[in-house]
Parts: structure tokens; sequence; C-alpha cells
């Protein structure tokens, strides 16, 4: 049971660290309400504002940074029968995250450390090259995953 968990979390904090944009549409399979100009596209643009939308959540100080407290409250949970092994590994791999994207290792992440973190995964997802993710290029993605993250 955990072990889905875990790798639902991976794989969240991978794409954004429960950004909206792409835990949305790993759930959805489809377009969310990141694609603002409704052209059935997210464009690099369009993912930024997402993306910023995401660190402003997790931001709940307002401070324009992201300690590590704030950072493992925005990520998923466990679900209710989740052991203090599960917690122990959640805290490591959220840990493990927090600090792969503190560039600096000054404990915060700033905005230009989320943004820089992240961009490479719209570059992956973007597979045609067109700098816009398509609902074909999120399927892809996202085809072995079913609402609620877990693999089908």
């Amino acid at each position: 049971m955990f072990e889905r968990t875990i790798a639902t979390g991976r794989r969240a904090a991978i794409v954004c660290c429960a950004s909206l944009l792409l835990i949305a549409t790993a759930q959805a399979a489809g377009l969310t309400s990141a694609d603002t100009d409704e052209n059935g596209k997210i464009s690099r643009a369009e993912a930024n504002a997402a993306q910023d939308k995401a660190f402003k959540r997790l931001d709940t100080n307002a401070d324009d940074q992201v300690d590590a407290q704030e950072f493992d409250s925005g990520q998923p949970g466990l679900p209710a029968d989740a052991d203090i092994q599960d917690k122990e590994r959640r805290h490591r791999v959220i840990s493990s995250w927090f600090k792969h994207i503190d560039a600096d290792a000054n404990g915060k992440i700033s905005r230009s450390e989320y943004r820089e973190a992240l961009t490479p995964y719209f570059d992956r997802l973007d597979t045609d090259g067109d700098d816009a993710l398509s609902a074909d290029e999120l399927k892809k993605a996202f085809g072995g995953v079913k609402k609620g993250g877990a693999q089908k």
C-alpha cells in the first residue's frame, strides 16, 4: 500500500511538488485550468503561471520563500493506515526533493529555484518540442495514472 503512495508522492514532487499544472493533468489525463487561453495546449507561459500559483500556495507566510516546513505541509499526505515507517519514508522523500530544489542550500526555496528545478520536467513532457503541452503529450506521460494518482 505505502509503496504505491510513495511512488505517487515522488511523482508529485518531481513534477512540481504538488504543482497545480502537472498533478491536475495527471489526475484528469487532460487539460486543466492551466490552459488559460483554452487553445487545447498548455504553453510554457501558462505552465510558468501555474508554477507561480503553486509556489504561492506553498509559501504560506508570504515571504517569497518556501522553507522545509511549508514545503512538507504542501505535499500529499499519507493514507489513514500509514505506520511509522511510512511516515519516515515520506519525510525522507520530501526532504530529498526539498534539498534538490534548494540549489543554494540556504534552507529556503526561492521562486527562481522553484522555476529552475521544474523547467526540465516541462521540457521532458514536451515531446514534440513546440514549447507547449498538448492533451496527447500529457496522456502519454501520465497514461498509467488514474484519478487519485495510483498506477493503473
